[in-house]
């Protein structure tokens, strides 16, 4: 599976979910990660187990990361 993963500066990834091998997934954003996301945090993208990362941070390759950007 691929899990979306938020950085904050050097804070440790925070998970917003895992993606299910080969399916769509959409996922809300509060108004407090919006509020991040615009203050510089990035997102990563991580293979994983089935399920999600075992230890509460990536443990498998980082395939995706960048930031958001108005348009």
């Amino acid at each position: 599976d691929f899990e979306l993963w938020m950085i904050e500066g050097k804070n440790a990834p925070v998970s917003m979910g895992v993606i299910p091998a080969g399916q769509t997934t959409h996922m809300a954003v509060t108004p407090a990660v919006e509020q991040k996301l615009a203050q510089g945090a990035v997102l990563a993208v991580s293979v994983e187990p089935v399920g999600g990362s075992p230890t509460g941070q990536p443990t498998g390759p980082v395939v995706a990361a960048g930031d958001l950007r108005g348009i």
